[in-house]
C-alpha cells in the first residue's frame, strides 16, 4: 500500500512538471529547440494533462517554418510519454 502511495505521489510530481526543461531538450539549433518545447506542451495538452494548455501551439507550424521539425518531434515524444504515465497510473489505481 505504501508503495502505491509513493508511486502516485511520484506520478503526480512528474505530471506537474509538464513543461520541458531546457536541459532535457535534445541538441539542435535554437529554432528546433523552440519548436520542440512548443510541440511538447501541445502534446501534453492533447494527451489530457490537466496542467498543460496547447494555447497557440495547438497545431504544427507551416512547412516552411524552421521550427516545424522540432515541434513534431516534441509533440510526439511528450504525447506518448504522458499517455504511458496514464497507463501506469491506471494499472495501479484502476479497477481490479
Amino acid at each position: 500500500m505504501r508503495l502505491r502511495i509513493f508511486i502516485a505521489v511520484l506520478a503526480l510530481g512528474v505530471t506537474g512538471a509538464c513543461s520541458t526543461p531546457s536541459f532535457t531538450m535534445p541538441p539542435g539549433p535554437p529554432e528546433y529547440r523552440l519548436g520542440y518545447a512548443d510541440g511538447c506542451d501541445a502534446g501534453y495538452a492533447y494527451a489530457g494533462s490537466p496542467l498543460a494548455s496547447a494555447g497557440e501551439n495547438a497545431g504544427p507550424p507551416p512547412k516552411d517554418d524552421p521550427q516545424r521539425v522540432g515541434w513534431l518531434a516534441g509533440y510526439e515524444r511528450c504525447k506518448r510519454s504522458y499517455q504511458r504515465m496514464q497507463g501506469v497510473f491506471s494499472a495501479f489505481f484502476g479497477p481490479p
